[in-house]
């Protein structure tokens, strides 16, 4: 019974204690503890941030350069393609650097992007952005906002953490072609950039340079690009277009100049000559000879040019053109075997192969003056010109003129044949214009058989010819038309520079032959006028006899009344050789003029203190003035040298006064002596004459219309010449003259006394005395006259 009785409060307790600490230690089987699962995670999240670090974070390089200029710390970044990857994060000074062959340098040290790290291998390239202005381009331009940067070029090896940076740009050329190597004796004017042309057309460029390892040459490298490197091939030819090309001889200087970016950047030019057209194609590394210029390099097809006696060309210096294109130029000049003749040796262009046949001619063209080819061809000297024509065979020998041909019928367009006797200033390859736009050319001119005159040779272009009719008017533009006049000043008038320079020939037609003009064909001939207005106007040729020429020449105009109303279109002498014949054309109502009693006088420059004339004839020289006539149709008259004077009949009839003084000598009148009232001039001395019984001389005196009332009955007249002198102890000194035009011609001067005295108004023809001097109480009359209103008052 005692071991069933249940066990006192103590022990149930105990025991119930000792289940639970059973089950506890049960429980802590089962798991960690709770104060364990914090270090556990902090851990994993260190891991992970490590593996971040080391997959993503930045990679650091060491970069050595020669110089500091443009590293700025925390500032200076790195880029690929671009795209920024990096940033400087030190800079320091290395000392006498191994890798720099003991100079200083500047290590960098660089933070670069996980990313990047496939760039830190063997073979990268690392270099200093700068900007830079050349001919060839503007590179880095980007930097002159950002600042200088760090560039990289990726390569291929094992990986490395530290360089040693270009002191430049590496030569490497992003894209896809052909690479080659010129050797030479010396670099010139080339640098990295410099284009390379394959017929002036831009193919590729240099890439780089280096000397070679003797010292002998330099090695440069071409890139040609890919659309273009199946033109060159084994057997191409590669010469030098850059810089400037002076030579000088005998026969002058030549001065060649390929173009302004060659000169500063420098170029290459290449050829296939056509022997080495089958030759392989190059590949990459293929070296080539540079050559000094395109006639050492023998890219061109040689020609041979015999001409019939010597002639003055330069190798290298004399170029061959055709229709005003560079084709070729000289390459060498000798006499020929038998000595009566020059062989020339050409180096043509190889484009002009297929044209270079049987039909092809050369000739020696003279130098020109010209403004279309630049400074550089400014004023050529002597060229050969050729014209080039397919045919059924190729030649390479062909016989040569020394002079241009007069005309080639084979060019294109209406020819036709102008007759002048004068050409004036007009050369080959002269323009034709109409209403200022050029339609054609001069092609040559040559002397007629008898040599009296010269045929000009014009060619019209085809689209022009239609305008061009059996009444069409010619004339010469050539040289500078000037008028002059002291109110309007000088005017100067050319159709254009290049006929100012070259000469030019413009045609029209008159209304009145527009609708009835047959077209004009090949060979139809026409005069060339020597001026716009002898062609368009019909006119009348006159024959003039003269003393002496006076500085009259061929195209001089003749005028009535300023208006031009005829030309000279000849001048010559006579049979015996004394006088001067001008044939002349009057082309405005010039039957007017061509009547018995015309005067015809030479208009020269006058200039004196009495009178300053036509002094516009110091620039457009002397004319003929007319006078025109009225008796019956007249073609040969003779001309005066000076303008005739009026007699007295003349003066008669002229609106105003005429009075004839009485004196009994002349003294120093002259016609045109001035006649003064109150010292203003009112009119003029106009001729002289012997009286019936040659006892007096009778002075014809001419009084403008508006003075007129100014002479009565009563009126005196005194000869007011030269000087007159007093001199008193009391007056003193007293020099008296009516003006310094009378000093030094002549004049006369009169008063007329107050009413009642003074009479009445007098008729032409009346007299008068001249008295020698004046008398006192002459000059202390002042009457009182009404002048007419016919004319306007002196100024």
């Amino acid at each position: 019974m005692a071991d069933t009785l249940p066990p006192p409060n103590n022990a149930s307790a105990d025991a119930h204690l000792d289940s639970g600490a059973q089950r506890g230690l049960v429980r802590s089987d089962k798991g960690l503890p709770l104060v364990w699962i914090l270090p556990l995670v902090a851990g994993l999240i260190a891991v992970w941030l490590l593996y971040q670090n080391v997959s993503e974070g930045d990679v650091r390089a060491s970069i050595l350069f020669l110089s500091g200029d443009g590293l700025v710390k925390g500032k200076t970044v790195v880029k690929y393609s671009g795209v920024d990857i990096g940033v400087v994060q030190e800079v320091r000074l290395v000392p006498n650097a191994k890798a720099l062959h003991g100079a200083d340098g500047v290590m960098a040290e660089v933070s670069l992007n996980r990313s990047a790290e496939y760039l830190l291998v063997e073979g990268t390239k690392f270099w200093v952005v700068k900007p830079e202005l050349s001919i060839t381009g503007i590179s880095g331009l980007e930097t002159l906002l950002s600042g200088n940067y760090i560039a990289v070029e990726s390569g291929s090896g094992k990986r490395k953490r530290s360089f040693v940076a270009l002191d430049r740009p590496p030569a490497f050329i992003r894209g896809d072609g052909l690479r080659v190597m010129l050797k030479s004796r010396r670099l010139g004017s080339l640098s990295r950039g410099s284009p390379v042309y394959f017929r002036q057309l831009r193919v590729g460029q240099v890439a780089d340079y280096r000397l070679d390892r003797d010292g002998s040459e330099v090695s440069i490298e071409l890139f040609i690009r890919r659309e273009y490197a199946d033109l060159v091939h084994r057997g191409s030819r590669f010469w030098n277009s850059s810089g400037i090309s002076i030579e000088g001889g005998i026969s002058g200087i030549n001065v060649t100049l390929e173009s302004l970016a060659a000169l500063f950047a420098g170029g290459v030019s290449f050829y296939t000559p056509e022997s080495q057209r089958q030759s392989p194609l190059a590949v990459n590394g293929t070296e080539f000879k540079l050559y000094k210029n395109f006639t050492a390099a023998d890219a061109g097809i040689a020609v041979t040019l015999n001409f019939n006696r010597g002639v003055s060309v330069t190798p290298g210096n004399t170029k061959v053109y055709y229709q005003g294109i560079r084709v070729g130029e000289v390459s060498d000049a000798k006499a020929n075997s038998r000595m009566d003749g020059m062989e020339v040796k050409v180096l043509m262009d190889p484009v002009t192969d297929d044209l270079l046949s049987e039909n092809t001619r050369f000739w020696l063209a003279p130098p020109t003056f010209d403004l279309s080819g630049g400074l550089n061809s400014l004023i050529k000297g002597n060229r050969i010109e050729v014209d080039l024509r397919r045919g059924q065979r190729s030649q390479r020998i062909f016989s040569a003129s020394a002079s241009a041909p007069p005309r080639d019928l084979r060019t294109p367009g209406l020819h036709l044949r102008l007759t002048a006797r004068n050409p004036g200033s007009l050369q080959r390859g002269a323009p034709v214009y109409f209403r200022r736009i050029e339609v054609g050319k001069v092609q040559g001119m040559e002397l007629h058989g008898n040599g009296e005159g010269v045929e000009v040779y014009v060619v019209i272009e085809p689209r022009y010819a239609h305008l061009v009719k059996q009444g069409t008017r010619f004339w010469n533009i050539s040289g500078l038309r000037a008028s002059a006049s002291l109110s309007e000043g000088v005017e100067l008038e050319a159709d254009s520079l290049m006929s100012l320079l070259r000469g030019g020939v413009a045609f029209g037609i008159r209304r009145e032959d527009h609708e009835k003009g047959v077209q004009a064909v090949n060979g139809d001939q026409f005069p060339l006028y020597s001026s716009r207005e002898a062609a368009l106007e019909e006119g009348i040729e006159i024959d003039i006899t003269l003393p002496s020429a006076q500085g009259l020449k061929t195209g001089a105009p003749l005028r009535y009344k300023g208006v031009q109303v005829g030309e000279i279109t000849r001048l010559y002498l006579d049979g015996d050789l004394e006088e001067v014949r001008v044939r002349a054309k009057l082309y405005q109502r010039g039957e007017s003029f061509a009547r018995a009693g015309t005067r015809i006088w030479v208009v020269s420059p006058q200039i004196g203190i009495g009178k300053v004339a036509h002094l516009e004839t110091l620039v457009t020289g002397r004319y003929l003035a007319l006078e025109p006539g009225t008796g019956p149709p007249q073609t040969q008259f003779y001309a005066q040298l000076e303008a005739p004077r009026a007699d007295l009949t003349d003066t008669m009839h002229r609106p105003g006064l005429t009075v004839i003084l009485d004196a009994a000598r002349r003294g120093s009148l002259v016609a045109g002596s001035p006649v003064y009232y109150r010292q203003v001039q009112v009119g003029e001395v106009t001729g002289f004459a012997l009286g019936e019984q040659a006892d007096r001389v009778y002075i014809y005196v001419y009084i403008e219309p508006h003075y007129q009332p100014l002479v009565r009955q009563h009126t005196v007249f005194w000869n007011a010449s030269g000087v007159e002198v007093n001199f008193g102890l009391r007056s003193g000194l007293n020099i008296d003259t009516e003006s310094a035009q009378a000093l030094w011609r002549g004049g006369i001067a009169f008063a007329t006394p107050e009413p009642p005295f003074m009479g009445f108004e007098v008729e032409s023809g009346s007299h008068f005395p001249l008295y020698p001097r004046a008398e006192p109480e002459w000059h202390r009359w002042s009457p009182k006259i009404t002048l007419y209103d016919t004319a306007e008052p002196e100024k």
